[in-house]
């Protein structure tokens, strides 16, 4: 076969127009790019001897696109969940296996390895088994090792090892649900929004529920939530993403995207991809941004016990202020960016500035020693408006590496980066778990107050570093 004919064998072939007249399907004149441009259009493509179904992620229009939000929904909730449980079990494990907190916070760095992992094999996955493949695993990761945690491992050892596999399944649906939302032809800036909010909601009822169980004795049976999840999630993952294969990835990331002279697609290695500058920026501010995030919902909580009082229930519900900051911030501020800002990334300068701020007061304020209930509540007030506005900060960075990104970047990119980012938020909440030991916990807001800090300059680098993009930065 000669190289002509190599080629095109890689072109897409127009098959069929599900929704149009069948004039049009006959239409012969009719370019493939003219087809492009018609978002109210599934059509079958011949793909390497291979038929995809190609659709724009139009939900108003779409029903199918509509059920794949859903499912990132549900399995943002067990992300939520599964996120925030370490922090808010931390003193129970202490007491359930009889260890210190540095011990528990073995389990940062055990979910450090599953990011890891993830960000290594997310693009290898969806190459071979494409997007629907991959929430397929996230799902059935989830629903197996949660299992086990249900039925309260006798050994503290088989416990922080399920959060290994648990860690990968997070990264990959992480990986997938940022993609999919960041690339949705309307609405797009409101649904990450709303799909960060939603894992929002998860950690900011977290602490009440564990503290619940806990009370109860059966502080195991509080992982029937994100199981219970996982399995709804997986029910509708099945036919929500059977059109999502390996074959359609390829078409995805190959179409309109730059291809060598033989017609086969540029790969790059993981190591090429991190000196790619929009990702290495991403990864790095991601890597910061969830160390403070999660830093800051993990550790709250004993803090709060060891500094203000060792009530419990009345504490769960001061930590439970963090997330639900966290969670109003994403929801409503989702719809204020656009509105009230000419890109996402200068909205994001702002928001980035006023969680420093309010870091600083929850700081300053945090070195008073006591607990009053007017001490408490103004503290309340304070790390409520630092997860207000730490909230959108994830989506938003998400939005701007899709518009800086090619398209064939997509996946890998964002897959590496937001993986990398949740090395951060495995291994930053791990040193400032050993950093407390040392200095003790009293340290936690200084700790996140840096970490808030060096993400803030991370961002500022942006137009330095990415100079082909301006409309966007």
């Amino acid at each position: 076969m000669s190289g002509n004919e190599s080629n095109m064998d890689q072109k897409p072939i127009e098959m069929q127009n599900l929704l149009d007249e069948p004039q049009q399907v006959k239409n012969a004149g009719q370019s493939t790019e003219n087809l492009e441009r018609n978002d109210n259009v599934v059509r079958e493509i011949k793909w390497k001897e291979q038929v995809v179904k190609v659709y724009p992620l139009n939900y108003q229009e779409i029903p199918l696109v509509r059920n794949q939000i859903f499912c990132c929904l549900i399995m943002f909730l067990v992300f939520g969940f599964n996120d925030q449980s370490t922090g808010a079990l931390i003193p129970t494990l202490v007491d359930e296996y009889n260890i210190s907190e540095v011990k528990v916070a073995n389990i940062f760095l055990v979910q450090l390895f599953g990011y890891t992992f993830a960000s290594l094999c997310n693009e290898t996955i969806h190459h071979h088994l494409g997007m629907r493949g991959g929430m397929l695993i996230a799902a059935m990761l989830c629903l197996v090792f949660f299992s086990i945690l249900v039925s309260k491992p006798t050994s503290f050892y088989l416990y922080m090892a399920c959060c290994l596999p648990l860690g990968l399944g997070i990264g990959i649906l992480d990986a997938s649900g940022n993609v999919l939302m960041g690339n949705l032809v309307v609405h797009k800036n409101e649904w990450m929004g709303i799909l960060h909010a939603i894992y929002g909601v998860a950690a900011m009822l977290t602490p009440p529920i564990v503290n619940y169980f806990a009370e109860w004795g059966h502080w195991s049976f509080f992982f029937i939530i994100p199981l219970s999840l996982a399995i709804i999630g997986l029910i509708f993952i099945i036919p929500s993403f059977r059109y999502e294969t390996a074959a359609k990835y390829d078409y995805t990331c190959n179409h309109g995207a730059d291809v060598s002279t033989d017609g086969t697609e540029s790969k790059e290695s993981f190591v090429q991809l991190l000196r790619n500058p929009s990702i290495l920026l991403y990864a790095l501010y991601l890597f910061v941004y969830l160390g403070a995030e999660i830093t800051t919902g993990a550790w709250f909580f004993t803090y709060l016990l060891t500094t203000k009082s060792a009530d419990k229930i009345k504490m769960s519900y001061i930590a439970s202020s963090y997330w639900l900051g966290l969670t109003s911030g994403r929801l409503l501020l989702g719809f204020v960016t656009k509105r009230a800002f000419s890109n996402e990334y200068r909205a994001s300068k702002v928001y980035g500035a006023l969680t420093f701020a309010f870091y600083a007061l929850f700081f300053g304020v945090g070195l008073i020693d006591t607990n009053s209930n007017l001490y408490l509540t103004i503290l309340f007030v304070i790390v409520f408006f630092c997860g207000f506005f730490i909230g959108p900060l994830f989506p938003s960075a998400s939005i701007v590496a899709l518009q800086v990104l090619p398209k064939r970047l997509h996946i890998s990119g964002v897959g590496i980066a937001v993986a990398v980012g949740g090395c951060g938020g495995a291994a930053l909440p791990y040193l400032a778990g050993l950093l407390t030991h040392l200095l003790g916990v009293q340290c936690i807001p200084f700790l996140c107050w840096i970490m808030v800090g060096m993400f803030n300059l991370i961002w500022w680098l942006y137009p330095k570093y990415i100079a082909d993009h301006p409309e966007f930065l």
